[in-house]
Parts: structure tokens; C-alpha cells; sequence
């Protein structure tokens, strides 16, 4: 267990040292944008420790993830305008797939701004939400904008996280890698927990009404 720990915080070494780090976690902001399967959030905060280390510059680090993210994500929104209809006959083959997309386009239209901004803290939500802009021609500009606004805010606090960890743990990137996404965990679950209060609220006061 000892060696494999070693060979961990080796690797890990390495890869907050390596040239090709921004390479990669651009690639992986942009992949993770079309398809959350990329672990993006855990190649930032490495970013940010090797930012901490002395290896990266903090600002480009968040740069580099929010171009990624954007490019990704526009690119999602533009498979969602190419394949609207087809994405509408798809969703209406389950009544649940219809009930959600009906949801998520009502709740652009209303409040686009907000759903856009916080809808990469919801796990997996944010590609329902960039193909459904597309789907319904929800306008680009805006989608533009209130997506730079979201993904600045998402990296800068992500990046921050690994920075704060690789700074308390300098002399184990382990420690601090698990330490940083534990708080991102802590964090993301305060959040989702708060959204869930809130809704069940809303939903308590129509019910009501």
C-alpha cells in the first residue's frame, strides 16, 4: 500500500510538472462539456496545486479551463440547434425524457441566465441544458454570455481549491489532491442540498396556492 502511494504521489508529481499540462486539461474542459465522463473538476484542481508548486501561473490555469469549457459547450449547444427536431422526436418516445426537456426549455425561456450560470453544479445537468438552449434557439449571444460568466466563476473557485490544498500539503501532492477534492465534494453537496431545499419549497408554496 505504501509503494502504490508513492508511485501516486510520483505520478502526480509529474504531471503537475509537465509541459503538456494545459495541453490536457483544455482538452478535458472542452470533452467533459459534450461528455461528462472526463473528470475536468479533478484536472483543474491538479492545475491549481501545480500552481501552488510553483509549475503553472494561477490566471492561465482558470483561462485555459474556461476557454475549454466554452468551446465545449458551444459546441454542444450547436449539436442541440443541428439536431432539433430530432432531439424533440427522441425525448417525446418516453414520457419522463418529455416532461424534462419541457422543464429545462420553460426554465431557459424564464430564467436562461441563471440556469446557465449554475447548471454545471448539478451533476450531468449541464449537457440537458446546452443541447435544450440549442434545440429551442435560445439566443447564442446570450447563451454565450451567461456561459463565460458561468464557467468563470466554476474554475476560478475549482482552480482556488487546488491551489489552497497544494499550498496547506506542499510536500505531499497526495494529501493536498485529496484534501482539495474533498472540499470540492463538501462543497458540491452543500450546494445540491440548498437547490433541493429550495425547490421542494417551491414546490410546497404552489401546492398550496
Amino acid at each position: 500500500m505504501t509503494q502504490l502511494m508513492e508511485v501516486a504521489r510520483h505520478l502526480l508529481g509529474l504531471a503537475m510538472a509537465s509541459h503538456w499540462l494545459l495541453l490536457i486539461l483544455f482538452v478535458a474542459a472542452a470533452v467533459d462539456a459534450v461528455f461528462p465522463i472526463v473528470p475536468s473538476e479533478g484536472m483543474v484542481i491538479t492545475a491549481g496545486m501545480a500552481a501552488a508548486a510553483g509549475h503553472q501561473n494561477l490566471l492561465l490555469v482558470i483561462a485555459v479551463a474556461m476557454a475549454g469549457s466554452v468551446i465545449g459547450e458551444s459546441a454542444c449547444y450547436f449539436m442541440g440547434r443541428g439536431s432539433g427536431p430530432a432531439l424533440h422526436r427522441w425525448m417525446k418516445r418516453q414520457e419522463r425524457r418529455q416532461q424534462l426537456y419541457d422543464k429545462v426549455a420553460t426554465a431557459l425561456h424564464a430564467r436562461g441566465g441563471l440556469i446557465l450560470m449554475t447548471v454545471r453544479y448539478i451533476p450531468g445537468a449541464r449537457m440537458v441544458a446546452t443541447l435544450t438552449a440549442g434545440a429551442t434557439r435560445y439566443s447564442f449571444k446570450k447563451f454565450l454570455v451567461f456561459t463565460f460568466a458561468g464557467v468563470t466563476v466554476a474554475y476560478t473557485y475549482v482552480a482556488l481549491l487546488g491551489y489552497l490544498g497544494g499550498d496547506a500539503f506542499e510536500h505531499d501532492q497526495l494529501k493536498a489532491l485529496v484534501f482539495s477534492l474533498s472540499l470540492a465534494g463538501v462543497i458540491g453537496l452543500v450546494i445540491e442540498t440548498c437547490r433541493r431545499i429550495a425547490v421542494r419549497r417551491r414546490t410546497a408554496k404552489v401546492t398550496v396556492t
